[in-house]
Order: C-alpha cells, then structure tokens, then sequence
C-alpha cells in the first residue's frame, strides 16, 4: 500500500494563542505553556471542585479533512483517569463528530494518541450523521471520570492524510443481462 503523506501539523501548542478554555460551572481550568517534548507543550490545570464536568479547550480552526486521515497528538499527565474527548465540530457549530476514550489513563511520560477516521463518530447534531468533511472547531475535553484534580500536558497534533482502504472503492457494475 501506498505510504501516509506527510502530516500537516494543526497546532505545535507553542503557544495558547488561538485555544480557549471553556469548562463547566464548577470547574477550574487554567491554559499555560512550558517545555515540551518538542519546543512547548500546552499545559491544562483543572479542578474538578463539585466532582464532576468537563474542561473542554477549544480553538477555531478552517480544516478540509481528506477522505481518510489520522489525527496524532502527545499527551502526558499528572491525575487520576478521566474521559478524554476528542471533538470536530462543523461550521454550522452544531454537529460534532468525536472520540471519546473513557477513564484514559494518562501516562506520566510522553505518549502518541492515534485517532483514525474509521473511530470518529457522530455523536450529536440536526445533521444526524454522515461523513465531515470540512472542522470549524476543534475541542479536546477532560471529562470526570475519577474526578479530582490535575495537569494534562498537550502536544504535536498534527493530521496525516492516509490512502484510501481498496473496501471503500466503489464497484460500477455495468449492463446486467
């Protein structure tokens, strides 16, 4: 098969520049950068102060996606287990395709998440589903899985197209007798 192109980095998180911090009421969440693995690194302090929420960053984006992709980021983390969300939110800003990975045991080194295009799936919206073609915003959420508190550090995401799987070609079958 042939090989991925190359990746196009959507944010080296050198900066805060361009993310936002959006948590729930009863969340405390801070955006700072430090040395990263490669240059900075995002740093996310939260504080799930009533127990439970979200602590959602989000930045704007104008992203075509290709037909197939992956998306690739590092992460590190000093906390317990909590639900790490990965949201591609269209222009209309009211349909959000995601993964969503349940009690994600951050690991206190440098890791890759991997999130393919055949694990994002709808999860909500008036379009009801189909394939997103084009992000206006992306969101990466800590949810409470154990609750607490803690720091997440971010970096490197970047987005690898990849070639098209031969099951997905489309068969013309012509001039049945």
């Amino acid at each position: 098969p042939p090989a991925p192109a190359t990746p196009i980095v959507v944010d080296a998180f050198d900066a805060v520049d361009g993310w936002t911090a959006q948590p729930a009421d009863g969340v405390e969440m801070t955006l700072t950068t430090e040395p990263g693995e490669s240059g900075e690194a995002l740093r996310v302090d939260f504080r799930f102060v009533k127990g439970g929420g979200y602590a959602v960053l989000h930045r704007v984006l104008d992203l075509d996606l290709p037909e197939n992709y992956r998306f690739t980021f590092r992460v590190r983390g000093d906390c317990a287990p909590q639900n790490l969300e990965f949201k591609l939110v269209d222009s209309s800003g009211a349909n959000v395709w995601w993964r969503n990975q349940r009690d994600f045991a951050f690991p206190r080194e440098w890791q890759t998440v991997t999130i393919r295009r055949r694990q994002v799936e709808f999860a909500w919206g008036p379009a009801g589903g189909g394939a997103l073609r084009h992000v206006a915003a992306l969101e990466i959420a800590i949810t409470a899985g154990s609750g607490g508190r803690g720091t997440v550090w971010l970096d490197q995401l970047e987005l690898t197209p990849l070639p098209v799987p031969a099951t997905w070609a489309f068969v013309k079958v012509s001039g049945a007798a």
